[in-house]
């Protein structure tokens, strides 16, 4: 009896161990980005910042650092104008410089950066040069 009850305290304690052990796995790679929605990706081409209606992205993606605490790169700030709706809006495009920061877990068990801010090089579709967009995990 007693030994059953050991072999049970040992297998609880490596269950224990385990369920702590896998945010570490998560951690110990390099950080990625959901740049399509659905899954993490290593320096995507395009990172969709409006995941429901894709009215916003950056594409032309030129990474310049990746997998650090931050990355950084250049690319085409792209959004739909909505005027008057947005099925009838304009696209317009705008250069910019960025970085993504703030990389913690995700539920699949990759480190993804949750905060992208722009800086715009020439026009801004916004009263100031810089803006911030959180980025969230995968869907789905």
């Amino acid at each position: 009896m007693i030994g059953a009850v050991r072999r049970l305290t040992l297998s609880a304690c490596l269950v224990a161990l385990a369920l702590v052990a896998v945010p570490a796995v998560a951690s110990s790679g390099s950080n990625r980005v959901v740049g399509e929605c659905t899954k993490s990706q290593t320096r995507p081409t395009v990172i969709v910042l409006a995941c429901a209606d894709g009215n916003a992205y950056v594409n032309h993606i030129h990474w310049t650092a990746f997998g650090g605490a931050t990355a950084r790169g250049t690319g085409t700030y792209v959004f739909n104008t909505c005027t008057p709706n947005c099925a009838a809006g304009t696209f317009k495009h705008d250069s910019v410089r960025f970085t993504a920061t703030d990389a913690r877990a995700c539920f699949d068990m990759h480190d993804d950066y949750r905060v992208l801010a722009l800086t715009f090089v020439g026009h801004s579709p916004f009263p100031t040069r810089e803006k911030s967009f959180q980025l969230f995990c995968p869907v789905g």
